[in-house]
C-alpha cells in the first residue's frame, strides 16, 4: 500500500512518483467500480508503502480444523482449506500450497520469517529480503506478467493492492490468487502474519512471530503510556514533500506513539504537501524516509522557509529506514521502535 520507499529493484528502486501515480490510478478506479472507498497500500517498502503487501484485517480464514492444527506445519497433504481474501472471493486450496508466487514485499518478509520461504519459487521485484529472497525469480511489482507466473505453475499466487486490476487477468488462466491488500494499522500487520500462517499450515511458527511482534510492540507503548500528547511529526516520503495521511499503517503508527500527524486532515492517504503549509503547521520532529537518497538535516534547513520550523531549530530531523517503516512485514516493530527512538530519546536508549 504499498504500500512509500522506493522500492529496491536489484541495485535500483522504483521511482515514487511512478509509485504514486499508479496508486492514484487504482484508488479512481476502484472508487468508479465500488461504492466502498478503496484501500491504498502503505508499505509499500517502496515511496508509498514499500511496494508491499500483508493481509488486510478484515480477511478472514475458513478454514479446516487440519489447516490449524499443529501437524499442519509439515509439508504432508492436507484436507482442502478454504480462505476469504481481501476482495471477498473464497480461495480453496487442496493443501498448504508447496509453489508460491508472492507479489508483496511484506508477504515475501513473512512467508521467510515463519519458515515457508522455501516454498516461494518467484516474487516482485522489490522482495528483497532476507538475503535469499534475491535469488527467487523475480516479476514486475506493477504489472506482473500473468503468463510468466502460469508459466511457473504454483499452487497460489499472493498479490497486492497494487496489483488488484490483473487479479481475473490471472484467475482467468486458471491461477489460484490470494489478494492481501495492505493492512492500515500495526495490529493489521501481526494478523497478517497469522494468516499467511493459516494459509501455509505454519501456524504454530505465525502464531510465535506474531507473538514476539505484539511484545515488542508492547514494550514501546508502555513506555509512553504516561505521555498525552507526543511532538507534531512530519513524516517525509520523498523529497516532492509526499507524505503518509493517518488511514495508513505509517499513520497508525504515528498515532499508537502518541504522536500529531501534520498530515492528518488529509483527504487521501499519501498527500502532497506544499512547503507552506509544512512550515506553516510547524512540526516539531521531521522523520526522513527518503534519507539513503541525500535528504538530512543539512539539506532540510537548506529549503526556503524551513530554517523557522521548530523541527530543523531544535535539530530534531531525524533519517528513518523505508524498509522498517514502510514495509508492512514482521520488521515493522523494529520500524516503530525507530521511531520511538527519534521521537521519545529520554524514554528510549
Amino acid at each position: 500500500m504499498h504500500h512509500t520507499h522506493p522500492a529496491r529493484m536489484g541495485g535500483t528502486r522504483i521511482p515514487l512518483a511512478l509509485i504514486l501515480s499508479a496508486l492514484a490510478a487504482l484508488a479512481a478506479v476502484l472508487a468508479g467500480c465500488s461504492g466502498d472507498s478503496p484501500e491504498t497500500p502503505a508499505d509499500a517498502s517502496t515511496p508509498v508503502a514499500s511496494a508491499s503487501a500483508a493481509a488486510s484485517p478484515d480477511t478472514t480464514v475458513e478454514a479446516s480444523p487440519s489447516a490449524s492444527a499443529p501437524a499442519a506445519s509439515t509439508t504432508a497433504a492436507a484436507a482442502a482449506m478454504a480462505f476469504t481474501d481481501s476482495t471477498g472471493t473464497e480461495v480453496t486450496l487442496d493443501g498448504p500450497p508447496q509453489r508460491i508466487i508472492s507479489l508483496s514485499p511484506g508477504v515475501t518478509e513473512i512467508l521467510f520469517a515463519i519458515g515457508a520461504g522455501d516454498r516461494v519459487v518467484a516474487a516482485d521485484e522489490a522482495s528483497d529480503y532476507p538475503e535469499a529472497a534475491l535469488a527467487l525469480e523475480k516479476l514486475a511489482y506493477f504489472e506482473p506478467d500473468p503468463e510468466a507466473a502460469l508459466a511457473l505453475d504454483p499452487d497460489l499466487v499472493i498479490m497486492a493492492t497494487n496489483q488488484e486490476q490483473q487479479v481475473q487477468q490471472f484467475r482467468d488462466l486458471g491461477l489460484p490468487v490470494f489478494l492481501a491488500r495492505e493492512p492500515e494499522t500495526l495490529e493489521g500487520v501481526v494478523e497478517s502474519v497469522r494468516l499467511v500462517g493459516d494459509i501455509t499450515g505454519r501456524v504454530p511458527e505465525a502464531a510465535a512471530l506474531a507473538g514476539d511482534m505484539e511484545q515488542r510492540i508492547e514494550m514501546v507503548t508502555s513506555a509512553i503510556e504516561d505521555i498525552d500528547e507526543g511532538p507534531l511529526v512530519f513524516f517525509e516520503l520523498d523529497a516532492g514533500l509526499y507524505t503518509a495521511g493517518p488511514g495508513t499503517f505509517i499513520g497508525g503508527m504515528l498515532e499508537l506513539l502518541k504522536a500529531r500527524n501534520v498530515a492528518e486532515d488529509a483527504a487521501t492517504d499519501f498527500p502532497q504537501l506544499s512547503s507552506e503549509a509544512v512550515i506553516d503547521r510547524n512540526p516539531d520532529v521531521v522523520l526522513l524516509a527518503d534519507a539513503e537518497f541525500g535528504e538530512s538535516l543539512d539539506t532540510v534547513a537548506a529549503r526556503p522557509g524551513w530554517e523557522a520550523v521548530a523541527a530543523v531549530q531544535q535539530g530534531r530531523v531525524y533519517p528513518v529506514d523505508p524498509d522498517l517503516t514502510n514495509r508492512p512485514g514482521p520488521r515493522i516493530v523494529e520500524g516503530l521502535a525507530a521511531m520511538a527512538r527519534a521521537l521519545y530519546p529520554d524514554r528510549f536508549e
